[in-house]
């Protein structure tokens, strides 16, 4: 078995590739040790200003200037220090000189000119061009030293390029035509730019795995994947990734300035899809110290503790970046503890099962062609706003709050998820507009076969290339046909809701506040719930009666059920928080999936639950804070008492504190006495 699958990766990278001399070789190991580190990314290649061949720090053919081998001297050290090296190769930002030396390797934009502010100041090169032999040799000549790995920063197009005299003569041997424009989107070649961008990379991957793998098969190769966000501004599919890289990857736990506008949940978000989407292949999520873009200011304490505690408590490893000056800083002891409590705790941290009954599918389809999708802020992409309505970040955030609130547990699929989803109770698509026909006979299949399903607003009213269909694709199984009129924006209007249990009996409200936008819908087999007010002439109007338009629609579909919402519930969700929209998500799970854990009053509380053998493990990230980010205090909580439903344990034990808990059996599972919740927490409780 290949070393990476053995055990969870501890990965520290000390960002020391702007100046080499900043951390001398001795240091680093110290430092990667006294973290709790097993493996480093490390740095042998210069980067001030970008990558070029006279910065090269080890033994390659390919540089133009002899330079100390720094790698030769940190292998011999590094070796019997428990730590695996894994080489850093930037294999995307280059120096501006060095990019004219070889202006046909050049990304090139649209406009004809070479990508030149990457950075600010950097530029970049094609996969597609000669410059693919030149990183192929520097693998032949990292691999002929004793390292474990090679870590790709990159490779990626970026949003504005290629059109490189080699991306234009591979495309036009492939498909008889010239590069459209990227920027245009009903261009009937622009899906096949996408495919082909994708492809390259793909084909560079695969390339780059091979060497390596022939001349030593215990080389790591991995990259720098794609998050939640659309691939075609850089070309990073991550199912074509996976299929040449030993691991999937992907920069969930970078914060990027207001912190108030980057979730909580960011990096478990990262986790989640990830490991939908990897094959059985291990998942890693960066974690950067770094409060972007100020790279040398670190987070604090508290906000370093959430990302670990989301990332590595759904199975993910940590990849956690210093720079030099942060080493001596106390945050670095937190995450040394928490490194330290993964090596102690092993089975708690590797190949772990999820035991979620509920999946939340994000649109990946949807984010390359539906006008709600936006382009997130990356060190990778400029963040692009959504240009339409149905916004896809906010409808999935939405249900993905409601069911942190609500204590279940959940996977994040895609739609290639679908294979696997009947060994879900409940299957979620928020405004999951764009799906192909076979992802609608899956869906079909796994309601008419018992399961349940909620979606919204445009769910399956397009096609995955973004034509738009005549009725929902789904609309036997929502149980409505849509009427092709679009409600909204509805400014200060409302649903009628009072009186439908199903909502919840704590709803009892005569108004609330509707989403923006909705779709007027003629129910055909499914029975209304829940209706639209009247649109109101002014926010002081008398108050508006139900109209003929439902909101909510509960139709059954073979042995399950579907629950359609014709309105942008999730976005309404995650903006302004009204807590019936909260409830009414409670109640959907309440109703629609085996319920697995609860825990009263700790509202602020998240809660996973995973299985290995006979051991069921339950995840606790305490985030009882202030309102505002970043984070400085974390609140403790006493007393807890967690129910564990369909589960009569035997014993419980915190891992963190390394003590016995009081646990009581009752017919429906057990009841676990937990003292004190600090920051965070994991019960093993044994079945």
């Amino acid at each position: 078995m290949q070393w990476w699958k053995k055990e969870s990766l501890r990965i520290v990278e000390i960002v020391n590739g702007l100046d080499l001399s900043a951390v001398s070789p001795q240091e680093q190991i110290e430092t990667v040790k006294r973290m709790g580190g097993n493996v480093q990314h490390f740095h042998c290649m210069h980067m001030d200003a970008g990558l070029d061949d006279k910065n090269l720090f080890f033994a390659t053919s390919v540089a133009k200037k002899k330079n100390p081998d720094i790698l030769k001297e940190y292998l011999s050290m590094a070796k019997g220090s428990g730590i695996r090296v894994v080489i850093y190769f930037n294999v995307h930002t280059y120096k501006m000189d060095f990019v004219k030396q070889h202006p046909d390797w050049a990304q090139i934009k649209e406009d004809g000119n070479p990508i030149d502010t990457l950075y600010g100041n950097t530029g970049s090169f094609c996969v597609n061009s000669a410059y693919r032999e030149w990183v192929f040799q520097i693998l032949r000549d990292l691999a002929a030293y004793e390292i474990d790995g090679v870590f790709y920063d990159g490779p990626i197009f970026f949003g504005n390029t290629c059109y490189c005299s080699s991306c234009q003569k591979l495309f036009r041997e492939k498909t008889g035509m010239d590069l459209p424009s990227k920027a245009d989107k009903q261009n009937p070649l622009w899906q096949k730019f996408m495919d082909f961008q994708t492809d390259s990379i793909s084909r560079f991957l695969k390339d780059s795995n091979a060497i390596l793998k022939e001349i030593n098969p215990e080389i790591l190769f991995y990259m720098n994947g794609n998050g939640k966000g659309p691939s075609w501004p850089t070309g990073r599919n991550n199912h074509a990734i996976i299929a040449h890289t030993d691991i999937l990857a992907a920069e969930g736990g970078f914060l990027h300035g207001d912190l108030n506008n980057n979730p909580l949940y960011k990096p478990s978000v990262s986790a989640k899809l990830l490991s939908s989407q990897a094959q059985g292949k291990p998942v890693v999520v960066f974690d950067c110290v770094g409060h972007k873009p100020w790279s040398l200011y670190s987070l604090p304490e508290k906000e370093i503790n959430l990302l670990l505690t989301q990332t590595l408590f759904y199975d993910a490893n940590a990849w956690i970046a210093v720079f030099p000056n942060d080493i001596k800083n106390p945050e670095m002891d937190m995450i040394a503890d928490f490194n330290l409590f993964v090596k102690s705790n092993p089975d708690a941290f590797y190949k772990t099962l999820s035991m979620a009954k509920i999946a939340l599918l994000w649109p990946s389809y949807s984010s390359e062609v539906y006008g709600g999708s936006s382009v997130p802020l990356s060190d990778f992409t400029n963040e692009v706003s959504a240009q339409g309505i149905g916004n896809l970040d906010e409808e999935f955030n939405g249900f993905y709050e409601g069911l942190r609130n609500a204590k279940y547990p959940f996977d994040v699929i895609d739609e290639k998820g679908l294979d696997a989803v009947s060994k879900y109770d409940l299957l979620i698509l928020p405004n999951v507009a764009n799906i192909g026909s076979e992802e609608v006979d899956k869906i079909k299949d796994f309601v008419k076969k018992g399961g349940n399903l909620v979606a919204t607003f445009e769910t399956s009213l397009y096609d995955r290339k973004g034509k738009k269909k005549k009725d929902f694709q789904l609309a036997e199984v929502f149980g409505v046909n849509s009427n092709n009129k679009l409600l909204g924006p509805l400014v200060w209007d409302y649903i009628s809701a009072k009186g439908k249990t199903f909502l919840g009996e704590e709803i009892n409200k005569d108004f609330i506040p509707a989403p923006e936008y909705g779709i007027s819908v003629n129910p055909t087999s499914g029975e209304a719930l829940a209706y639209f007010c009247e649109r109101m002439a002014g926010r002081y109007d008398a108050n508006p009666l139900p109209s003929e338009d439902p909101f909510v629609t509960l139709n059954q579909y073979g042995k399950g059920h579907a629950l359609y919402i014709s309105g942008t519930f999730g976005a309404c969700v995650a903006k302004y928080n009204f807590p019936e929209y909260f409830k009414f998500i409670e109640s959907m799970a309440d109703s629609f999936s085996t319920k697995l854990v609860e825990i009263k009053n700790a509202p602020c509380v998240e809660v996973n639950l995973r299985k290995k053998g006979d051991a069921v493990y339950i995840y606790l990230s305490n985030q009882t804070s202030g309102i505002k980010r970043p984070i400085i205090n974390i609140h403790p909580l006493s007393d807890l008492e967690i129910t564990v439903y369909g589960i009569c344990g035997s014993s419980a034990q915190s891992l963190v504190n390394k003590q016995e808990l009081k646990i009581k059996s009752f017919n429906q599972g057990c009841v676990i006495s937990l003292p004190l919740l600090e920051d965070y927490d994991i019960i093993c409780l044994k079945e």
